[in-house]
């Protein structure tokens, strides 16, 4: 009630665009002097997604899930189902938390993430150094988009 724009549609959302373009120029000059300061470059070449580490435990906790059941099934879903039919299911599951990340440019990484990482007990982190191989800055220990 106090407020100058109160009742008036068209004034709160001026004062809210106003608000948010202030927002953004703030944030992208802080953004970019962090990473100047970091890389000594001019520009911020990749946005961070999240590291590979907690991009690994979600892609398990995904996995896992798809498979049936929690991250412990993975394995005994790959020795009942095949490595071949595993894969499968475990790239569109990938694919689909990717797209749900806001990075689909990086799904076309994922047949051959999901191949290699059929070999290890850490399918999802394998997955997501995979991805950190093929990525915008690759082998930063992020998942860039």
């Amino acid at each position: 009630e106090n407020s100058e724009t109160y009742e008036n549609l068209q004034a709160s959302q001026a004062k809210i665009d106003e608000d948010l373009k202030d927002l953004e120029e703030t944030h992208l000059s802080m953004l970019d002097k962090t990473a100047n300061f970091i890389t000594g470059d001019k520009k911020v070449q990749a946005f961070r997604l999240m590291s590979t580490r907690w991009a690994g435990a979600i892609l398990n906790t995904a996995i896992g899930f798809a498979a049936g059941g929690g991250v412990g099934v993975i394995a005994s879903y790959i020795r009942s189902k095949g490595k071949k039919e595993a894969a499968r299911v475990f790239s569109r599951t990938v694919k689909s938390r990717l797209i749900a990340w806001g990075a689909p440019k990086l799904a076309w990484a994922v047949g051959v993430s999901v191949g290699l990482a059929m070999n290890y007990s850490d399918v999802g982190g394998m997955i997501a150094k995979q991805i950190d191989k093929r990525d915008k800055k690759k082998n930063n220990g992020y998942i860039d988009i």
